[in-house]
């Protein structure tokens, strides 16, 4: 995700993505929606993680600065 300024947004939800995310807060404020819910990352070190098929998209609150994770997820 990387610098998102304040009012920045993914308005549309991502589909069909097949790999674990993990999105961490280093400065900010920052919600990310997905599709049981809504996660604010509002402190420093605050996480989220998420498997595939969970859509989302987010919004930065705050100009933000977001370290995401991503990696294949083994079919089962």
């Amino acid at each position: 995700m990387g610098c998102p300024r304040r009012g920045e947004k993914r308005p549309e939800w991502t589909s069909g993505d097949r790999r674990t995310t993990l999105a961490l807060l280093v400065q900010g404020r920052f919600r990310i929606d997905l599709t049981d819910g809504s996660v604010t990352l509002a402190r420093q070190g605050d996480y989220v993680l998420w498997e595939a098929g969970i859509q989302h998209s987010w919004e930065a609150l705050a100009d933000s600065v977001i370290i995401t994770v991503r990696w294949p997820s083994v079919s089962a």
